[in-house]
């Protein structure tokens, strides 16, 4: 009989679909099925009164009579401080993405009757430390306890491993979510699986070409319909056709053409939609997502001269699109595979779950060995508990345990600087530039990046220090395509009548777990500072608050 207080969950919070999974005694991942017995959920959430929510399908079919009531997309917000009022109580998307956590969770402990506690979440490979965090925060506030964030292709990859036995290979994940897109190679072996590179766009999805094919079927209705009919005036005829046109876009990956009926604004009329027309008005989609990949082989080339990829496999269920696999055979001669799109992720997370904490329970055997041969021997004895209280085989158990995943800096951190290039500087106003130290797809942890700068002026009596993550698709200089962090900026006192040009030490490091720590040292009188930034947009204060509402709020499906 299973210990039911060891299983751990995986979860997928996607941009428009969500799912969970857990490791069963065969030591399989299994996906929970949710009330209306699918195995995924609609990342939406409908604020229907002050005190209840509902998540999901109804959710999301009450954006055609309550648009404005219905939150959905949200993990685009992530990371950002976008904000949400309903009945006066005011959401962040940390906290919206809680109620559909916490949905999530009440379904998986309905399908495996346990409880539901210990979690992975996973992220895009391309989300910054500002969204993981977010990430984390939103588990938190579910009341959910998040033992790891891990990128969405490194859950992929462990599947994919897991299930085809493939080990010792070069991997592409082209990850087509949601709302997110992103590619990643992963070197998968026998002990390890490392994330070589990463790029992407965190808002490029499928929601994108499902907005692409409403805009074709209103085209269509109005050219039917005739003058004189103003369908933009038709809230919910408008949201009706933006759930008619995911549905037909799926069609349209089994159908070269599909028959639309649409009623709305007064009139109704049947349209005629092909993939041929779909494919034509998203090709520029298409592009971006190639362009993306061309930049992740450059990157590969960059860091690993002479790697090739030796699988694609296709993630995210948008790949489901013919277009997406006749592209890429077409642009680099591959043959990609789909690797359960819908699913891949959550069962891979699950997987990275329980190994986690099996991890965990075998350090601490370790830790309370008194010689190499007692922690043998503690070890053993650990793993067999283990297998003992989950059902699972201790040769599941320990492969888990035993593979490292390491990971890259998705976004390259800097210091904010004073341009003195020009001459005439001092008689303008100042002009900054961010000053990167590490930078994106720098192996974690990333070592200590060290720069030296001056002070501007004689007799200056601090120099004040500022850090900054990229937020463009490029980490340029300019403070537009970089955001300043929460909690990273402090000062150091100088001593008097120091002169203009006296060096100032700074140095960076990130670790595995995404903390920054910063030194910056005034030379002449070893003045310094540091600043640790667990880098995040949310107060513990605001999470503790945020948790509060959230565990008031009945969510229902």
């Amino acid at each position: 009989m299973s210990d039911q207080n060891l299983r751990v969950f995986g979860i997928d919070l996607g941009t428009t679909y969500s799912a969970v999974a857990y490791v069963t005694e065969t030591g399989q991942p299994a996906v929970c099925r949710n009330v209306d017995s699918l195995e995924t959920t609609p990342s939406v959430v409908f604020f229907e009164n002050e005190s209840n929510v509902v998540v999901g399908s109804v959710a999301k079919n009450s954006a055609v009579t309550y648009p404005d009531r219905v939150v959905s997309l949200i993990k685009r917000q992530m990371g950002t401080e976008a904000t949400f009022e309903f009945d006066d109580v005011t959401y962040t998307p940390e906290s919206i993405s809680a109620l559909i956590l916490k949905q999530l969770a009440r379904d998986a402990a309905e399908h495996t009757r346990s409880e539901v506690s210990k979690v992975v979440i996973t992220v895009p490979a391309y989300f910054g430390m500002l969204e993981r965090d977010a990430t984390k925060n939103a588990g938190r506030i579910a009341g959910l306890d998040v033992i790891g964030i891990v990128p969405e292709p490194v859950a992929a990859a462990l599947h994919y491993e897991a299930t085809t036995g493939a080990q010792s290979r070069t991997i592409l994940v082209y990850d087509l979510g949601g709302g997110t897109f992103d590619t990643t190679v992963i070197r998968v072996a026998e002990d390890e699986i490392v994330v070589v590179c990463t790029d992407g766009d965190d808002h490029l999805g499928g929601a994108d070409w499902d907005a692409r094919l409403r805009d074709v079927l209103l085209a269509k209705f109005r050219d039917q319909v005739g003058p004189g009919t103003d369908v933009e005036d038709d809230e919910e005829f408008l949201q009706s056709v933006a759930i008619v046109a995911e549905d037909t876009k799926k069609q349209l990956s089994r159908a070269e053409s599909r028959p639309v009926p649409l009623r709305g604004a007064g009139a109704a009329t049947r349209v005629e939609v092909s993939r041929a027309e779909f494919e034509a008005v998203t090709e520029d989609l298409l592009d971006k997502t190639i362009e993306i990949v061309r930049r992740t082989l450059v990157t590969l080339e960059e860091k690993s001269p002479g790697a090739t990829v030796e699988d694609v496999l296709l993630v995210g269920g948008s790949t489901r699109m013919p277009a997406v696999a006749r592209r890429l055979r077409a642009e680099f001669g591959w043959e990609p595979r789909l690797h359960d799109p819908e699913l891949a992720v959550a069962k891979g997370a699950a997987l990275y779950a329980l190994g986690r904490v099996v991890h965990r329970e075998l350090e601490t055997a370790r830790r309370q060995a008194a010689s190499a041969s007692d922690a043998r021997s503690r070890v053993t004895e650990a793993v067999e508990e283990v297998a003992a209280r989950t059902g699972i085989a201790t040769t599941t158990l320990e492969g888990l345990a035993a593979k490292e995943t390491r990971t890259v800096l998705p976004k390259a951190f800097g210091v904010k600087l004073v341009n003195t290039t020009d001459p005439g500087w001092r008689r303008k106003p100042l002009q900054h530039y961010v000053q990167h130290l590490v930078h994106a797809n720098d192996t974690l942890p990333t070592g200590v990046r060290e720069l030296e700068v001056a002070t501007l002026l004689d007799g200056q009596r601090e120099v004040q220090i500022e850090l900054y993550e990229q937020s463009g698709v490029v980490a340029g200089p300019d403070l537009a395509e970089n955001k300043a962090l929460n909690d990273g900026r402090g000062s150091i006192t100088c001593p008097p009548a120091l002169p203009a040009g006296s060096p100032v030490d700074i140095a960076l490091r990130v670790d595995t777990e995404g903390l920054l720590t910063l030194t910056a040292t005034e030379r002449s009188t070893g003045n310094d500072l540091t600043v640790e930034v667990r880098v995040g947009v949310l107060s513990a204060e605001q999470v503790e608050e945020a948790t509060k509402i959230v565990s008031g709020i009945t969510v229902s499906s």
